[in-house]
């Protein structure tokens, strides 16, 4: 362990190429003297990890409250009045969108701005109600979403005019109102809750279907902003700043409390932290994101340590960038990674040395200490540990909670990623982890009966230390 850790410390080191030499030899995007800016305020080169981003503010507190500051007027009717405006005015929205039957799709009858900022409030609201109202949510993001094609290339024909006329004022404003859609309703988790230690299926079978619709719109979406990323020309860098302040806000808002098995935020993990990591790497291509967002970004990384899925798109990521990285660092030199394709698309083929390099050092130090990985005590102290274990009666100390107790395969998933990324610097990663990318742990540990190991069969993590520390092995 030790030892991979100081090998990849030496590699984060190799990651940093000589930027003068460099300048002379690559051309960079139209956006060089941005990241250049960005490079030298940082003082990446500089600074130690902990002191990244020290200088720069933070969205973190921002975000978390992003539900409460884009709360529509109609919550301060009483719920029901509310409910019957919101189905009433998207019902008759909705219906001009061609959905089902794109050849009935009609023009928008919203002309003017104070006629679209009117209907987007009551939208806004929508997207806020209980889950059991889940055919008006529905209506509510297929109206949005068909709104957000006014940044494609073939906006439809049902997008309203103002909205057409000036669309990335308006996506950010969908964009944001999307953030109450993923945010987990008050009183979910608890039937959930109830619903495992009920006997009764028809309970639990009602408390999943009702999960699963949310997740449903929420794929949605998200389909919807992946082709925002990919397609649009047209996005602004005010558009691109919200768009990834939104995707960290809904990743914070469904992965930062503990993990509850089943519920919204355990079948979406896999989904909302891969859409993250994608649009922001096509994001450090066309806006590469300012430090305040890459600060926001570490600070709430340290809030999802305790979910498996976040270690697997960080070390996904890792070695993605790394393949790319070591092409231009050492030519012909290394041999190429052998990736899985899926991997090795998520970095975009456009992407410069520069922005490689850049990304690939964020991206590195976005998870901070990787042995804490390994310490329940650190994994916990986040806000949301605390609250769970003041109002619950089963967890007196965070650090009791259960999710916690698959901190050693998310700590031996980090390790293994890590050890990946130093096997690629000596050369020896295809021989070592080509067709073992998802094998658990249990797989890799050599039975009594194997062969003794072999120069290029990384040391045990028992052997390993004691090398490092020159100590003598426990059976001496």
């Amino acid at each position: 362990c030790l030892g991979s850790l100081q090998l990849a410390g030496e590699s984060k080191q190799l990651a940093a190429p000589d930027w003068n030499r460099l300048g002379q030899t690559v051309v960079i995007a139209s956006d060089w003297h941005q990241i250049e800016n960005i490079k030298f305020n940082e003082g990446l080169s500089l600074n130690p990890r902990g002191k990244m981003y020290s200088d720069w503010s933070s969205l973190t507190v921002q975000l978390q409250t992003l539900g409460t500051a884009t709360q529509s007027v109609l919550a301060k009717l009483p719920q029901e009045d509310g409910k019957q405006v919101v189905a009433s005015v998207v019902h008759t929205v909705a219906a001009n969108l061609g959905i089902t039957v794109p050849a009935e799709a009609k023009p928008s009858p919203l002309q003017t701005e104070q006629e679209v900022n009117w209907c987007m409030e009551v939208i806004c609201h929508g997207l806020c109600l209980p889950l059991e109202d889940h055919m008006v949510i529905r209506d509510c993001v297929n109206i949005y979403c068909e709104w957000l094609s006014a940044l494609l290339p073939n906006p439809k024909l049902c997008v309203p005019k103002p909205v057409l006329e000036d669309p990335n004022h308006y996506a950010r404003k969908i964009i944001t109102h999307f953030n109450h859609l993923f945010v987990p309703r008050k009183g979910e988790e608890a039937k959930l809750l109830n619903s495992q230690n009920d006997k009764s299926s028809k309970s639990r079978q009602a408390a999943q279907e009702t999960i699963h619709r949310q997740a449903v719109v929420c794929h949605r979406v998200l389909r919807r902003v992946q082709e925002l990323a990919q397609q649009s020309q047209i996005m602004e860098r005010e558009t691109w700043d919200t768009l990834l302040s939104f995707l960290l806000a809904i990743n914070d808002a469904l992965l930062a409390p503990p993990a509850v098995k089943d519920d919204v935020g355990d079948q979406l993990c896999e989904r909302v932290l891969g859409v993250l990591y994608e649009i922001w790497l096509i994001a450090c291509v066309k806006s590469f994101p300012g430090p305040t967002l890459w600060k926001t970004f570490q600070e709430m990384c340290m809030n999802w340590r305790h979910r498996t899925g976040l270690v697997t798109q960080w070390n996904r990521v890792n070695i993605a960038l790394l393949a790319r990285q070591l092409t231009f660092m050492y030519g012909g030199k290394m041999p190429q990674l052998n990736i899985p394709k899926e991997d090795a698309e998520l970095v975009p083929e456009h992407m410069t040395k520069e922005c490689i390099a850049q990304a690939s050092y964020r991206f590195l130090n976005s998870l901070g200490n990787p042995v804490e990985l390994s310490k329940p005590d650190k994994v916990c102290q986040t806000q949301q540990f605390f609250q769970y274990a003041i109002v619950s009666d089963s967890v007196i100390d965070p650090t009791h909670h259960p999710c916690l107790h698959s901190l050693p395969n998310i700590f031996f998933k980090a390790m293994k990623g890590i050890s990946a990324m130093v096997d690629a610097y000596l050369g020896t990663y295809n021989s070592l982890h080509c067709g073992t990318h998802d094998k658990a742990p249990e797989a890799e540990q050599p039975s009594s009966a194997s062969p003794p190991l072999s120069p290029l069969t990384p040391t045990p993590p028992a052997s390993r230390k004691n090398i490092i520390l020159g100590l003598p092995k426990a059976s001496q």
